[in-house]
């Protein structure tokens, strides 16, 4: 089942890149203790582009923390940090082939809902330098997937996180939707019975 590895987060900062500095909230700090999860954001995030981040739809982003050494092995990079990616909560028990579009989650005292699945931006490959980070994690599903927030509340490293309820029927919206793969319309999509439904 899914458990919090870490929680981070972080503020908008110029990062220099090979292009010169960036102005981004891609890494993210872990936080210790607990930390107030909001409608669009936990307590001290924030993010550089508001057009598409910073959504009620997209308030936390989730991403397991088994892709990072994976990824860091297959382009031959250093181990990436939690937060490396922009994400708010790293996980373990759970990926983009299980978690849905759609399902509910309890985490701490908030209650969350699985959104739609992170679509990897070239500021990735700006960031850490490496061309092929964002077309890597597209390619593997390795997308991670974002919570809009339907209860406020506390929510800190080592929450289990309890399904409170399922996704919809997939009868009800086409073929089931899942963190990670690709659909018809979306480029990137978690199935409601995994990721296929909703892009980035």
């Amino acid at each position: 089942s899914l458990r919090t590895v870490s929680v981070q987060v972080g503020q908008p900062t110029d990062r220099p890149t090979a292009e010169g500095p960036l102005r981004t909230a891609m890494v993210k700090d872990r936080v210790a203790g607990p930390i107030q999860l909001g409608t669009r954001a936990l307590e001290g995030d924030g993010c550089a582009n508001l057009k598409y981040h910073g959504h009620e739809d997209q308030a936390s982003c989730v991403y397991p923390a088994e892709h990072f050494p994976r990824l860091a092995e297959a382009l031959s990079l250093p181990p990436f940090p939690h937060g490396a990616f922009g994400d708010n909560f790293t996980v373990t028990g759970g990926d983009e082939q299980s978690v849905r579009v759609g399902e509910v989650y309890r985490v701490g005292t908030a209650l969350v809902e699985v959104t739609k699945p992170r679509e990897p931006c070239s500021t990735l490959n700006a960031v850490w330098g490496c061309a092929q980070l964002a077309a890597q994690i597209g390619r593997r599903g390795w997308t991670g997937w974002y919570l809009r927030v339907l209860e406020p509340g506390t929510v800190q490293e080592g929450d289990a996180w309890t399904l409170e309820r399922a996704a919809a029927d997939a009868s009800a919206h086409g073929a089931p939707s899942s963190a990670g793969k690709r659909s018809s319309t979306d480029e990137y999509s978690l199935p409601t019975s995994s990721f296929d439904a909703g892009g980035a």
